[in-house]
């Protein structure tokens, strides 16, 4: 057990269900020589690294965090789960996931105190994979099916030491001989790295015994042993994978880079549906028919994560029913349900729930029980509701960010609800015309949501399609998914929208922006899952005004790093950048911000960069440093022609990328020309947008 920290209908996964175990039962009465934590790992790594249905490695062991039917038994030990009251996030989920979903619930966590005994609680996880390889003697073998391996863990305060060991281990055999010649002792056993996926994010252990026994060629089961005992020998090779499989029964042996030759696809089983984080197998009467790969443990395309995160907005000074009738209604049924009248509502608001009456704190009691009496639909609202859009919309997410923060001046007392407090900062003369509002954020919160994952291929290469996200439960539809609150600073900038467009319709027509627009159109074609819904390739490419703004983004991003105390990879982009159209209005605008779960926030190393003179100097060294790049002029050169599909343009590592915590677009759409004039010759050559910048008698 690790310590932690109209929408599209899901239909319910049809699977054979395995018994969820249960971690906790009979640990507090058993007397057990081990402890059962096993790691750490921070509540955001929950959300993006170390996940559900992710492996997380620790020091000798490899263990898998399990669905959330696992993590109710945690929340029924710790009492009632803590809850992420954002009605804006709540809606998102539902677009991906169902109206089923009610709750966004904090990880399960009970701080383990020194002097108390029992078991900590937090996020249950499984052994996975559970074969194993003795460091000693080779011996390959699982841990549910041999009794010579020992699970070892101690230390109570030192859960990286967990492990298992090969007991009585003798060391490897010599040639000729079944068993070694050392003294027996335990050796370290480590997790055997190899698996199978496939395109429908099921994941299973590899088939070492039917593999080896060639069941691919109508074989798969020793003529020796009907549980025979194999060994894994490794040696270094320049050639791929020098693995060798050998059964100590019948001598036959097999080499795994057989597998990553052309073909070597087609000597794995078939798929059998396993979603071990939950665990459950496809039923027989419907087989997985997905294609099925060769996966290492650990491998970057084996899990990725899928979530969605939205700024916690303060509400505006005059609040009405129409406000927070959306609120009311993200909360569950249960919570007013024993309020029937503006009495019992006074009452509710001295001894209800602490956590859910601080989100109607300073709200007139008489406002609240109209926006009750409008969730219930006892009455109207005064105002039309704002439409909960039928289908997941980034943009629509952005679109309230992005009017309360070109709004600063509603916003300078620090909302305590909502952990938010703005302050508008003089533009320098320098900064002009192209900058037209500074923004010092002192305090802002993030909500994130974590509603599943995909494998093999990420969520945008399959056209964000909700059917190719793992389940979280054996249902298939969840009633709440897990989420997180990080607190932090920022800087928001907004840019003068008349030069952006202006400059933005003169880019449309260049031969650079041409290139872009094929090598995505390549991109998109190439590399999209074969199983994805289709994908129109002007849907993946944003505007050129993107494409500016992320690259200055992180520009900012590297120099803010050298000047704020934070390190670039603390530092996070959010872009309000889209054109005008018939649902919305154009926007312009990079938030730069640092944020922590922690409940004290940051420490305000980078709010201090609005400061008018340090944040003219800020921006002018950023744009001044990418004039040169260590890989000019082979960087300000790059165009991509031909058949090259790469996403960007003139950025590269040494001048523009930076790390992928960072970055919302995985360094994709990236391109110095569209931030300064480069001279790099006159067949791509565009006005920078942010060029006035750097040639401003100040700077």
């Amino acid at each position: 057990m690790t310590d932690v920290e109209p929408a599209p209908v899901i239909d319910a996964v049809m699977n054979v269900a395995g018994e969820v175990a249960d971690p906790f039962s009979d640990l507090d009465d058993i007397p057990s020589k081990n402890h059962s934590r096993v790691g750490s790992v921070r509540p955001s790594s929950l959300l993006y690294t170390s996940g559900i249905g992710a492996t997380v490695d620790m020091p000798h062991i490899a263990v898998m965090p399990q669905g959330l039917d696992a993590w109710e038994m945690a929340y029924s030990r710790q009492g009632k789960p803590q809850l992420v009251l954002v009605e804006r996030l709540l809606s998102a989920v539902r677009t991906q996931l169902g109206h089923q979903v009610d709750e966004l619930r904090q990880p399960p966590w009970v701080p383990e105190k020194a002097y108390e005994t029992g078991t900590p609680i937090g996020i249950p996880t499984r052994i996975f994979p559970q074969w194993l390889r003795c460091t000693g003697c080779d011996l390959l073998a699982p841990i549910s099916e041999s009794k010579r391996f020992d699970f070892v863990n101690k230390s109570k305060h030192r859960p990286d030491k967990a492990q298992f060991v090969h007991k009585d281990c003798k060391g490897r055999p010599k040639k000729g001989k079944k068993l070694g010649t050392l003294d027996a002792r335990p050796r370290l056993a480590v997790p055997a790295r190899y698996l199978i996926a496939c395109t429908d994010g099921h994941l299973d252990e590899f088939p070492y015994v039917e593999w080896l026994h060639r069941a691919d060629e109508g074989g798969g089961k020793c003529s020796k042993a009907p549980k025979p005992e194999l060994r894994m020998v490794e040696w270094r090779s320049n050639l791929g994978p020098q693995v060798t499989v050998r059964c100590s029964a019948c001598n036959m042996s097999r080499n795994i880079a057989e597998l990553t030759r052309a073909g070597g696809e087609k000597m794995l089983p078939n798929c059998r549906g396993r979603h071990p984080h939950l665990p459950t197998y496809s039923p027989a009467t419907k087989p997985c028919e997905a294609e099925v790969r060769l996966m290492l443990l650990g491998a970057a395309n084996q899990w990725f994560p899928a979530s969605v995160s939205v700024l916690v907005l303060p509400a505006r000074k005059n609040i009405t029913p129409a406000d927070i009738v959306v609120t009311v209604k993200g909360l569950p049924a249960t919570t007013f349900a024993d309020v029937q009248s503006l009495d019992d509502l006074t009452g509710w608001l001295k001894f209800g729930p602490k956590d859910v009456r601080a989100q109607f704190e300073g709200i007139e009691s008489e406002t609240l029980w109209q926006a009750i009496l409008v969730a219930r639909g006892s009455a109207v609202a005064a105002t039309p509701e704002v439409a909960v859009p039928s289908s997941f919309d980034p943009i629509s997410l952005l679109e309230p960010e992005w009017d309360t923060l070109v709004h600063p001046e509603d916003f300078e007392a620090e909302d305590r609800k909502a952990g938010f407090r703005v302050r508008p900062v003089p533009v320098a003369s320098d900064l002009q015309p192209v900058t037209s509002h500074v923004v010092a954020v002192e305090r802002v919160k993030k909500a994130n949501a974590f509603i599943g994952f995909t494998r093999i291929d990420a969520l945008d290469r399959v056209g964000d399609a909700p059917g190719r996200i793992a389940p979280l439960v054996q249902s298939g539809k969840p009633k709440w998914v897990p989420a997180t609150e990080d607190r932090g600073e920022g800087v928001f900038l907004r840019f003068d929208e008349d030069i952006v467009a202006a400059w933005e319709d003169d880019v449309l027509e260049s031969k650079v922006w041409q290139a872009h627009v094929a090598a995505n159109e390549r991109n998109v074609k190439r590399r999209q899952s074969l199983t994805a819904v289709e994908m129109v390739a002007a849907d993946r490419l944003p505007p050129p005004r993107y494409w500016a703004l992320h690259t200055m983004s992180h520009l900012l991003i590297r120099e803010m790093a050298m000047s704020s105390g934070y390190g670039s990879a603390s530092l996070t982009e959010r872009l309000y950048a889209w054109r005008a159209d018939d649902e919305r209005e154009a926007a312009a605008g990079i938030l730069i911000a640092t944020t922590s779960p922690d409940s004290e926030g940051t420490l305000g190393g980078l709010v201090d960069i609005a400061r008018t003179d340090r944040l003219v100097k800020v921006f002018s060294d950023a744009l001044r440093r990418a004039e040169r790049c260590s890989s000019d002029p082979i960087c300000a050169h790059r165009v991509p022609s031909g058949q090259e599909d790469f996403l960007h343009g003139a950025a590269c590592h040494f001048c523009v990328f930076v790390s992928e915590t960072s970055c919302e677009k995985a360094n994709r759409f990236l391109d110095r020309r569209f931030a300064l004039t480069l001279n790099a010759g006159p067949e791509h050559a565009v006005e920078g947008l942010f060029q006035s910048v750097l040639v401003a008698p100040g700077t």
